[in-house]
């Protein structure tokens, strides 16, 4: 099995898109998928999970959100105290049986869920293999290596970059950024994609 936390350098900037996408690679790949929200606000009209089990053809028993909010803030502000260890419990029991599981951030990587805890520790908890999506638009070479850097101090296992190409200005600054992008990440996979989702 194999699992992967999908996170990124901000929100609203296609993270359940590319969710969705490679579920449906790994699903075409032969693998069986579960995709897994732990924390998700502004519930239910964003809903992340009912989009990627839509998009990538999975059931509702195997795209699920495990902690909801309906105001779109921090997970800081809505739950007092986050249930970390229970939801880490939660992910790992919704695992057994796939052979890849896609556990989706709210928000970036750094996002605070409170009392000490963030994001990142999601990955750090499980073991899980991150995917770093960026929007591929100007100020992204500074994100991707910052973030990359945060990744690195934090023992995170960095296993791939996701560069969203629905915010590049043109098709030039687009391989522009990913060409330097790929240069800094010689040992993680770069994926490319074009999510319009707004």
């Amino acid at each position: 099995m194999t699992r992967y936390f999908i996170t990124g350098t901000g929100t609203g900037i296609g993270k359940s898109y590319f969710s969705a996408l490679f579920a449906q690679k790994l699903t075409a790949e032969g693998q069986t998928v579960r995709y897994i929200k732990p924390v998700a606000t502004g519930f239910p009209e964003d809903d992340d999970a009912a989009f990627v089990a839509k998009q990538a053809g999975l059931t509702a028993a195997d795209a699920v959100t495990l902690y909801t909010a309906a105001e779109p803030a921090s997970p800081c502000f809505v739950f007092d105290p986050f249930p970390f260890a229970e939801c880490v419990g939660r992910i790992e029991a919704l695992s057994a049986d796939r052979d890849a599981v896609l556990v989706e951030s709210a928000g970036g990587l750094a996002v605070p869920l409170g009392q000490r805890r963030y994001n990142y520790h999601f990955a750090l908890e499980l073991g899980l293999e991150v995917i770093l999506v960026v929007p591929n638009r100007l100020g992204c070479l500074s994100d991707a290596i910052v973030y990359g850097h945060f990744a690195k101090r934090h023992k995170l296992a960095l296993s791939a970059i996701a560069l969203n190409d629905h915010f590049a200005a043109n098709a030039r600054e687009a391989d522009r950024n990913a060409a330097v992008i790929a240069e800094h990440y010689t040992s993680q996979t770069m994926y490319r994609f074009d999510a319009a989702f707004m």
